[in-house]
């Protein structure tokens, strides 16, 4: 399975330290040069759906976001262009467990359908994992719930990418926000009961870097966003969203046990 590494061309020291990571478990990375977030143009900038964003936050998404959003296109759509069945999509921060490499070809082999495995896990106290389909012994195929946040590390499929490049042609949330919102996206998404794949950004997150390193007040706004109108905008959407997702999971996980 062909694995893509996202990196941008001045994080010289995490491209090492990936390649170090891959020789030691004897598998090939393609490296794809990360849209940086310093060099954004004001066409990337309008993919970014204002009216809907400002339904859920009162930030706007900022230009590291919006180049990680093109960054993950652009590995998707390579993926697509390969006309392989799947591939690996990591971010140049992850790091990789001892059996990495015995689970992709576990994947490659026997994962059934899917539009996205996610490799990685939060493991926070209240997060939901339902076993779905085995893979290999410790690492089954499960639904996670509810919402579950990262794009370290995850396998796709073509069809996968197909369907989210076509569903997400405008910007709305974070880019991994927007994968993992099954209730809305419709995507056939499965995590994994032990994670193979653990961000480690080494204490420094290139996406901060045009959000602020300081507390939420120093991020940019929204010029209305404390507006009576967009406050209860966002209040609404916010519950919305909550009871959709809350009913939904129960048909995801059966659906995640005999897919079709």
């Amino acid at each position: 399975m062909r694995i893509y590494v996202i990196n941008l061309a001045r994080a010289t020291e995490r491209r090492r330290k990936m390649q170090a990571q891959a020789d030691a478990l004897g598998v090939h990375l393609d490296f794809i040069e990360a849209v940086d977030g310093k060099t954004i143009t004001d066409a990337d900038r309008r993919l970014v759906d204002h009216t809907r964003r400002r339904r859920i936050t009162p930030y706007p998404l900022t230009d590291n976001e919006i180049g990680c959003w093109l960054s993950h296109c652009r590995a998707m759509q390579l993926l697509i262009e390969s006309g392989d069945k799947m591939a690996m999509i990591a971010e140049d921060d992850a790091k990789l467990a001892p059996d990495f490499a015995r689970v992709l070809e576990a994947i490659a082999a026997r994962s059934g359908p899917f539009d996205i495995i996610d490799l990685h896990r939060n493991l926070k106290k209240d997060e939901l994992f339902v076993s779905c389909r085995p893979l290999l012994p410790g690492f089954d195929l499960g639904r996670i719930g509810y919402t579950h946040m990262n794009a370290t590390g995850y396998v796709m499929s073509r069809e996968g990418a197909q369907k989210f490049l076509a569903y997400a042609q405008r910007f709305v949330h974070a880019v991994d926000k927007e994968m993992h919102r099954y209730w809305a996206n419709g995507l056939d998404i499965y995590g994994i009961e032990t994670p193979v794949v653990i961000p480690d950004d080494g204490g420094y997150s290139f996406i901060g870097e045009t959000r602020g390193q300081g507390s939420g007040e120093s991020r940019q706004r929204y010029p209305d966003a404390d507006h009576l109108y967009w406050r209860l905008q966002r209040r609404w959407t916010r519950i919305a969203d909550s009871v959709q997702k809350r009913l939904m999971f129960p048909s995801y996980v059966r659906r995640g046990r005999h897919p079709h």
